[in-house]
């Protein structure tokens, strides 16, 4: 699981918490060689109810960049070297 911003974040008060795997990072083949790319992953959300019983549709924007850092590839090099 990712910890950028903690393994959990948004809370009840916000109606999302959200959470996400890393990306591995996987040797893909091109034609001018082979690179090591990330793959894919998981995110998983908790929404809860407005007041009206209605489901909190949105994301929290303040959030995004955090699950953008489970694929970020040089991040993960620096964390290597």
């Amino acid at each position: 699981m990712t910890t950028v911003g903690g393994e959990i974040y948004g809370t009840p008060e916000e109606l999302l918490e959200q959470s996400a795997t890393m990306a591995e990072i996987q040797p893909v083949e091109f034609t001018d060689g082979v690179y090591e790319i990330p793959s894919c992953f998981y995110e998983f959300t908790l929404r809860y109810t407005w007041p009206d019983g209605t489901q909190y549709p949105g994301f929290i924007a303040a959030n995004a960049d955090k699950i953008f850092e489970s694929t970020n590839y040089y991040n993960k090099q620096a964390d290597t070297m």
